[in-house]
């Protein structure tokens, strides 16, 4: 009998997740559920799997005009109920195993006698920093009664991501460092993700595509030096001042021309930034960053402060130069220093603006 599998996407990381995922499976059968809330992005990412060959199915929702989020809610897990019952699956890989849509996958899956396998896929910081809130009361007593009286009693929440019922494998690119709710539940397997097939002629094609369709043309990002990458706006006291002071070290180490910007998607500077710097290669904030990482070299810098991002670049890359620059940000407290140790553990250094100068 063939395995098929399902794979929830909704985020460029579980996009890149699921494509490698799908590869390394790909004698057997793979379905794609794409869930993205950014329409745009959900597009993008059902064009590049449909006109691809690494999954044989691809389901979107393409259900943004429907206002009501519970006629919406009924129309999607209609469409999940038909699938199950067309093409039942052996694994289903999600990214969050708090969505309802793969949470009612696992519910119809399990019925009748059969046994299906949840495969969380990692999703970034929180699978070693644990929620935010994994101790307080409402999280732990009140949200889980209120989903189970809005969803059924087949509802699971999990403690943090990853740590559900419903979650048998734990696909970590850090096993050593995955928190410990997750690392020390006997019931769960957890398995370090290959980079293997990031390398393989299939993913090129897949990074290629997904290029083409975001008119995006790959060579100017070939050929810079150093990546500037911005947090959102209210993490600085004044981001142009930051940006300025940055581009001061990096241009007595090369030209504008190759050092490129990333700002955030929700910057309210970019007109700003382009008219400012415009011998800068701007990055299209249209598109998840992880998606573009396989475009720089391999001595290309990455330069940002003390959050998520660079997790994400050393967590892709685990041989890509990624800096960070302190910086006395508006993040709580307990979040900051818990993610400045997680850098550390990978090796991310967080300097000055005087020791970042020193080092490059």
């Amino acid at each position: 009998m063939t395995t098929t599998n399902y794979y929830f996407i909704a985020s460029p990381l579980h996009l890149l997740f699921s494509v490698v995922k799908a590869l390394e499976n790909k004698q057997q059968r793979n379905i794609a559920v794409i869930d993205y809330y950014l329409e745009s992005n959900r597009k993008l990412f059902t064009d590049v799997l449909q006109q691809g060959d690494i999954f044989e199915t691809v389901i979107s929702f393409d259900d943004s005009h429907i206002k009501s989020k519970v006629t919406k809610r009924k129309a999607r897990l209609k469409t999940l109920s038909e699938l199950v019952g067309q093409t039942p699956p052996s694994r289903i890989y999600t990214g969050s195993d708090r969505s309802l849509e793969f949470q009612y996958c696992m519910h119809l899956s399990n019925q009748k006698g059969r046994t299906v396998e949840g495969e969380y896929l990692d999703e970034g910081t929180q699978t070693y920093l644990g929620h935010r809130y994994m101790h307080k009361f409402v999280h732990l007593y009140v949200e889980p009664l209120l989903k189970k009286l809005a969803y059924g009693w087949w509802w699971k929440s999990p403690k943090m991501i990853g740590a559900s019922g419903w979650i048998k494998t734990i696909h970590a690119t850090f096993p050593e460092l995955v928190h410990p709710v997750l690392r020390d539940n006997k019931d769960k397997e957890i398995k370090a993700i290959s980079h293997d097939q990031f390398a393989t002629p299939e993913f090129a094609a897949f990074t290629n595509k997904l290029m083409e369709l975001s008119d995006i043309d790959p060579v100017p990002l070939q050929n810079v030096d150093y990546v500037i990458l911005l947090t959102g706006d209210s993490f600085y006291t004044d981001v142009r001042a930051h940006l300025n002071k940055l581009l001061d070290v990096l241009t007595k180490k090369t030209s504008k021309n190759r050092i490129a910007l990333k700002p955030h998607p929700r910057s309210e500077h970019l007109a700003e930034f382009q008219r400012e710097h415009p011998e800068l290669v701007h990055i299209d904030n249209r598109v998840g960053f992880e998606l573009l990482l396989s475009q720089f070299h391999e001595n290309c810098t990455f330069i940002g402060d003390v959050s998520s991002t660079l997790f994400t670049i050393r967590w892709l890359n685990q041989n890509q130069k990624v800096l960070a620059v302190k910086l006395q940000q508006k993040t709580p407290d307990h979040f900051v220093q818990p993610l400045a140790n997680l850098l550390s553990s990978v090796n991310v250094p967080q300097l000055s603006y005087d020791e970042l100068e020193n080092l490059l």
